[in-house]
Order: structure tokens, then C-alpha cells, then sequence
């Protein structure tokens, strides 16, 4: 089961940050979201999944829209290899945490978070 509910929204926090970590950019955020649409069963799909479907606006607008501040359950450590992968996805990360070889350093740390983003985006090719 999808953990994207506001009770248990660990799937839905990993996804949003890597969003924000610019690990994934926002059309491949919606690819995600309508994957899960396609997924669920309709009545297990929240609402605000539909919304995010379509959704073309600010960052900082995904909680106003979904009603509730998704967590991940990352470490600090965890968060920074997220900007790895965007690192080697080419992206000029804005404002990054930490450098691109700090941030390489903490995913060869954590092994698990490239694994979860290979398995939450099997759509997204990593070199």
C-alpha cells in the first residue's frame, strides 16, 4: 500500500522531496502522481491527488493543496543524497545544502535512497 494519507504519507514526502531537492523536476512529479492514480483503486485515491495531477503552481503550494505537511522520515543525511541524484541528473541545484561532492559522499552513504528512487520513478533513467 501507497503511504500517501495524511495519517502515514512517508511515499508522498519522498516524492515531494525529491521535488524539492530538484532530484525530480515538476512533469516528472505529475508522471508519479498519475501513476498512483492508475494504481489505486478509486476509492482509495485522496482527492488531492487529482488535484496535484494538474498542478502547475509554486512549490510551497503542495501542502495548501493536499491540506497537510507530508513527512519522508529521512535523516538530514538521507535529504542531502536526494541532491546527489540531482546532481547526476545534471541539475543546476538551486541554493543545495551542501556541495556536489558532500552530497555524492552522504548517497554512497546511503545506498537505500538511490535504490528508492530507482523503484519510486522506474520511469526516470539514471546514467
Amino acid at each position: 500500500m501507497l503511504k500517501i494519507y495524511k495519517d502515514n504519507s512517508d511515499d508522498l514526502g519522498f516524492v515531494i522531496g525529491c521535488l524539492f531537492s530538484q532530484a525530480i523536476n515538476l512533469c516528472e512529479f505529475r508522471l508519479w502522481v498519475d501513476s498512483v492514480i492508475e494504481k489505486l483503486p478509486a476509492d482509495l485515491i485522496p482527492n488531492y491527488m487529482f488535484d496535484l495531477a494538474g498542478f502547475d503552481g509554486h512549490l510551497f503550494e503542495i501542502s495548501k493543496i493536499i491540506g497537510f505537511v507530508s513527512s519522508s522520515k529521512l535523516s538530514n543525511d538521507e535529504k542531502v543524497s536526494l541532491s546527489a541524484i540531482a546532481y547526476l541528473r545534471g541539475a543546476d541545484v538551486y541554493d543545495p545544502p551542501v556541495t556536489k561532492e558532500e552530497a555524492l559522499k552522504a548517497l554512497e552513504r546511503n545506498p537505500n535512497i538511490l535504490e528508492r528512487f530507482k523503484s519510486t520513478f522506474p520511469f526516470i533513467k539514471l546514467n
